[in-house]
């Protein structure tokens, strides 16, 4: 009888091992047998089908170059015919991770990438975190392309360390595939990108007339701590000659978490003071009359003036009215809450260090209206 060489395969993938008996009787009893470190052990059985044909698909879980041999029968001693041995070369299948770099900042989109061999396009992939004491977490899934390469992203917006595996799925627990660990650092980072402003970017709020036209405005994209003591990504419309102070300010905020609720331009409010308060939202710009006083061109009008956590910080209008309505409960300033404003908070002390002053003061307070000397 004969056995074929088999063509190279791959661990946890199957391996065919073909042949046939010189005298073809159909139905035959073929068994198939691997060396190992001092015996033969059986791997398979199969019968010949027409023309004496057998063939045998095995699956190994490891990796090894190893000798198969086939027989008529279970026993060498009373077998009709034994083939000589074929050497099958089973590789070994991995997830290769690439090196990560040494940190990443918050909200960059922080990812583990690398490549499985062989590839299996389609074949979805997990990213585990280890919790210790043997506990891994789920952070995501993928699937690979066509060459095997892949990214799962890693959560950034919180600042952690973290070791990380890349595991197949959709296969049973002894077929698995496991990637060698990562460490992934993820720090908090205030991440300011500034960007030109043009008159499409704030239809709600520039119109002609305005005391300062689109192209002497700025758009700040930052990063905040929510009150989730999450990191989220912010934006901030100001006066050109205010960047640099908005940056120092928001650097130090940030470094002390002190928490915002959100951080939006006000035109995602079409250009409404009143919902963007009722939204508890932080913002700058916003060319409009006072509220409360429609005599009166807001500060906000020119690009330097900043709102904070609108509805933890109301304001009393000129005309007696609290602004927003769902703040009146943050009028009493002696119960202390979080991402409420006071002379001591780190965006108070940072704003006054850079020539703004504080409404807190005022005889009507604004607690949260920040405007230059």
């Amino acid at each position: 009888m004969t056995l074929d060489k088999p063509a190279a395969s791959w661990e946890d993938r199957v391996t065919v091992f073909t042949g046939r008996i010189s005298r073809p009787i159909t139905g035959s009893y073929i068994t198939l047998w691997q060396r190992v470190p001092g015996a033969w052990v059986l791997r398979g059985s199969a019968r010949t089908t027409a023309g004496g044909v057998y063939r045998f698909h095995y699956v190994s879980s490891v990796p090894t170059t190893s000798a198969f041999r086939t027989m008529i029968g279970v026993k060498a001693e009373t077998a009709l015919a034994i083939s000589d041995y074929q050497l099958s070369n089973i590789q070994d299948r991995k997830i290769v991770l690439n090196t990560p770099a040494p940190w990443y900042a918050t909200l960059t989109g922080a990812s583990v990438t690398g490549r499985m061999v062989p590839a299996e396009p389609g074949k979805e992939l997990a990213l585990q975190s280890y919790l210790g004491r043997g506990r891994w977490q789920l952070l995501s899934i993928a699937t690979m392309d066509t060459a095997g390469r892949f990214r799962l992203r890693v959560p950034d917006d919180v600042p952690a360390t973290r070791t990380v595996r890349v595991l197949t799925r959709g296969v049973t627990q002894p077929l698995m595939e496991y990637s060698g660990l990562a460490t992934i650092v993820v720090k908090a980072h205030l991440n300011p990108k500034v960007y030109a402003v043009s008159a499409a970017m704030v239809p709600h709020t520039y119109r002609a007339g305005c005391p300062v036209r689109p192209s002497s405005l700025r758009l700040i994209q930052l990063n905040y701590w929510g009150f989730d003591r999450k990191v989220h990504r912010g934006e901030l419309v100001v006066r050109d000659a205010a960047v640099q102070k908005m940056i120092s300010v928001w650097t130090s905020t940030f470094a002390a978490k002190f928490p915002i609720r959100q951080m939006r331009r006000v035109d995602r409010f079409g250009g409404s003071d009143i919902k963007s308060m009722a939204a508890d939202n932080t913002s700058a710009f916003n060319c409009r009359r006072v509220t409360g006083n429609p005599y009166a061109l807001s500060p906000h009008s020119y690009g330097w003036a900043i709102d904070i956590n609108t509805v933890e910080n109301p304001y009393l209008a000129a005309n007696g009215v609290w602004y927003p309505s769902n703040g009146l409960a943050y009028r009493n300033r002696s119960v202390s809450r979080p991402g409420m404003l006071y002379a001591s908070s780190t965006a108070s002390k940072a704003l006054v260090a850079q020539g703004y002053l504080w409404g807190g003061y005022w005889r009507k307070p604004d607690y949260q209206h920040f405007q230059p000397k």
